[in-house]
């Protein structure tokens, strides 16, 4: 019998000394915190990347050394920074809150359309010692696996009003929802970017393995809340276990009493505000009251859209997250 030897995989080091990761549901407020993040100095624009959120999950199964994982992520955050010191592979499209049309300092991404690359590039990055900003989804609900990999890192994990991160998520895929309307969501859709398993000829999110009998009958509405209330209980449980290191923002208290929450994130990253910071808050139209009053409707359709049993759990965490109790 032939003997396969096992291969240490491993990788350079790491280019920055930490990794800045806002972290949450779908639907959680990221976006709105993370232009916002990336507007402060010392900090590069905030990204969006698949590549952890898929190799995660993995990872926390352990179908996959850890080694492995820790060299493919080194090797695509050192790509990720220099390419974006030379403005190779970036975004400029104006609608997208990644664009880097819509960041601080947005001209020196054209400057540096032109730069001349090679190992000059690597000493400019090491002296600048920027972060990097990047939206992940659900990683404090595996963070005990994540951490095992000893990437430097900060993590700012957004929670929202249930009521109103449930509908949210509805409202993206249901389009113009009443309690009338059949929400539709397909987890098969190419354009959902997260990893499945595949349980007797079926392709199911990674979130409901030994739970697929279940997940397949629920509703489409039903599926969307099985995922929030999973992701967000585990990530509840982790979090009392490894606060180290983790800030929580949560999304009313961001919007309503911005300046406040970014006192706090700027001393968590140890990060200044810049000149383009007071620009970002306008243009995200923060800060701002929160509607209280269309939550009431925002509640109803829900209600008609998922099983009691459902409610009941979703009714229960509004309860925490309205005293500050949820965390």
């Amino acid at each position: 019998m032939r003997i396969i030897k096992k291969i240490d995989w491993s990788s350079p080091d790491l280019l920055p000394k930490n990794l800045i990761l806002i972290d949450g549901i779908t639907r959680s407020g990221k976006s709105l915190v993370g232009p916002i993040v990336g507007s402060l100095n010392k900090v590069y624009p905030m990204q969006h990347q698949a590549l952890l959120d898929n190799l995660m999950p993995i990872l926390h199964q352990k179908n996959i050394q850890p080694n492995i994982v820790r060299s493919l992520l080194i090797f695509y955050f050192n790509q990720n920074i220099y390419s974006l010191n030379i403005s190779r592979c970036v975004n400029f499209r104006p609608e997208d809150n990644s664009s880097l049309i819509n960041t601080k300092e947005s001209y020196k991404h054209l400057e540096n359309l032109i730069k001349k690359e090679g190992d000059h590039i690597i000493k400019e990055i090491i002296k600048k010692n920027y972060s990097p900003i990047f939206i992940t989804h659900d990683l404090l609900s595996m963070i005990d696996s994540f951490k095992k990999l000893n990437i430097p890192f900060k993590l700012i994990y957004t929670y929202r009003h249930p009521i109103d991160n449930i509908f949210s998520f509805f409202k993206k895929y249901g389009k113009k929802l009443t309690a009338k309307n059949k929400f539709k969501y397909d987890h098969n859709n190419p354009r959902i970017y997260q990893m499945m398993i595949k349980e007797k000829n079926t392709l199911l999110p990674y979130y409901v393995k030994n739970k697929s009998k279940e997940f397949l009958s629920l509703n489409s509405a039903e599926k969307s809340v099985f995922y929030y209330l999973s992701s967000l209980e585990r990530s509840i449980a982790k979090y009392k276990k490894h606060k180290k290191n983790i800030l929580l923002i949560r999304y009313d208290d961001f919007a309503e009493r911005t300046k406040k929450e970014l006192v706090k994130i700027s001393k968590f990253l140890n990060c200044k505000t810049s000149s383009f910071t007071k620009k970002c808050l306008k243009f995200n139209n923060v800060p701002r009251v929160m509607d209280i009053d269309a939550r009431k409707e925002k509640k109803r359709i829900i209600s008609k859209l998922i099983n009691n049993n459902f409610y009941e759990k979703v009714e229960s965490i509004t309860e925490k997250y309205e005293s500050k109790t949820l965390f």
